[in-house]
């Protein structure tokens, strides 16, 4: 991967552009959060108790975003210096908790579904996917010299799958959000999208999931480069 990051010293630093812009964009939002607008589309319902638990979904997604950028920006501006086994163990930390965090969330849907919308329970799935895949991409390098890696096949596929998940965020940003159903339709109601954004505004807050998506598809890509 190291040497892979190196050789591409252009793609390196555009996407290390990327993750500085995503990481502004995070550090923003959870500076200043939006102001929610809670309807009853799409399963959101009126009161108090929805906005809280929609404002306690975006500090998350934004938080989980905001360290997967500096882990991965970490990856790439140290690529040899970086400690293989430490970032294992940084990834590994991260997925026991954002799993935890899912299965509470999770346990909190079923016991008052009407509290807790689905969409705050994405990004901490969508986060735990993006962190094993990681991992994934890390597994056979924890020794410097070892000549393991992850298997082609599946890697690319896992790029794939994140290349794809990109595309359709940024195709359904347009969209309005009342009107967006579905998959995409869940992805932009989730991590505090549900604000009541429009124009230059709501794309930019689709920029960090954009962002990790395609980062992640090019990690996995240089995993099995050579």
């Amino acid at each position: 991967m190291a040497q892979f990051v190196q050789e591409y010293a252009a793609l390196r630093w555009s996407v290390v552009a990327a993750f500085l812009i995503a990481g502004a964009i995070v550090l923003g939002r959870l500076a200043a959060p939006a102001r929610l607008v809670v309807g009853s589309d799409h399963g959101w319902r009126q009161g108090a108790s929805t906005a809280g638990s929609v404002t306690a979904g975006y500090h998350e997604s934004d938080a989980a975003h905001l360290i997967m950028c500096l882990v991965m920006l970490a990856m790439l501006v140290f690529p040899s210096g970086a400690n293989p086994s430490a970032v294992r163990g940084v990834l590994t930390a991260m997925i026991v908790v954002f799993a935890a965090l899912l299965v509470s969330r999770i346990s909190e849907w079923h016991s008052a579904p009407d509290r807790t919308p689905v969409e705050r329970l994405v990004p901490l799935g969508y986060h735990t996917v993006t962190a094993a895949a990681m991992l994934y991409a890390l597994s056979g390098h924890a020794m410097s010299g070892h000549p393991g890696g992850p298997a082609v096949i599946p890697a690319l596929g896992l790029a794939a799958v994140f290349a794809a998940d990109a595309l359709l965020v940024a195709l359904a940003v347009g969209r309005p959000l009342a009107n967006t159903p579905g998959y995409r339709g869940i992805l932009l109601r989730s991590g505090g999208c549900v604000a009541a954004l429009t124009g230059p505004r709501k794309r930019s807050a689709m920029v960090p999931h954009v962002v990790m998506d395609l980062g992640t598809a090019y990690m996995l890509i240089a995993a099995v480069s050579n």
